[in-house]
């Protein structure tokens, strides 16, 4: 039985790819590169990190790219992904507990904020905390030793290879979200490419 769900934030929680990927092309837009969107997609589908790399982002680069994308205003602006708000409140409602991963600042938790999720969560781990970036363990480690989480009872869920790697690199089972269908041969515990298999997947692991 999961009691215990450790949520990514973007791609999994929120639909903000589009978002992020529209920051990245207008850093790069204001200092005289054009990239491609697609392009740009399927790095940040990897990870940050690798879109950072592939595209030569400069340490200052990212504190600018940073602020573009911090902007809640900056079209197209990202939003829960439908049906999400109604699974975080089952769990919470049903004895579950919910938790935040992600690489992604506090604007995180001003997204959940604006759409009043915030208090279906016991925790957070937000960039600020400086843990190594997935699919490094520390970040879910931290949460399993503050809480005394079992891990047998606790379960990643994410939309990227690294999401996954780092539940299993914590000795916690992970559930993949591939909406684009793209990454089945990913090292995860649990499957699905739709939100509403997600719920449906929690609903079993609760009982």
């Amino acid at each position: 039985m999961i009691t215990e769900f450790i949520w990514d934030f973007d791609g999994m929680l929120f639909d903000t790819y589009p978002h992020t990927t529209a920051a990245l092309c207008e850093y790069f837009r204001r200092h005289g590169k054009e990239i491609d969107p697609d392009e740009a997609f399927s790095q940040l589908k990897i990870s940050i990190r690798k879109a950072f790399s592939h595209f030569g982002m400069t340490k200052e680069g990212e504190r600018e790219f940073y602020e573009i994308e911090d902007d809640r205003d900056f079209a197209p602006q990202g939003f829960p992904y439908e049906g999400v708000p109604a699974m975080l409140r089952f769990i919470a409602e049903n004895g579950g507990r919910n938790y935040l991963f992600t690489h992604r600042d506090r604007v995180a938790i001003q997204y959940l904020d604006k759409y009043s999720l915030t208090h279906l969560f016991t925790d957070f781990v937000t960039r600020e905390m400086d843990f190594p970036f997935k699919p490094a363990p520390d970040g879910i480690s931290y949460l399993l030793e503050k809480h005394s989480l079992d891990p047998k009872r606790c379960l990643m869920l994410g939309d990227r290879e690294i999401d996954c790697l780092s539940g299993l690199n914590a000795g916690i089972s992970s559930l993949l979200f591939d909406e684009f269908g793209t990454l089945k041969n990913t090292r995860y515990s649990f499957y699905e490419s739709c939100i509403d298999g997600v719920f449906e997947r929690v609903r079993e692991l609760m009982k």
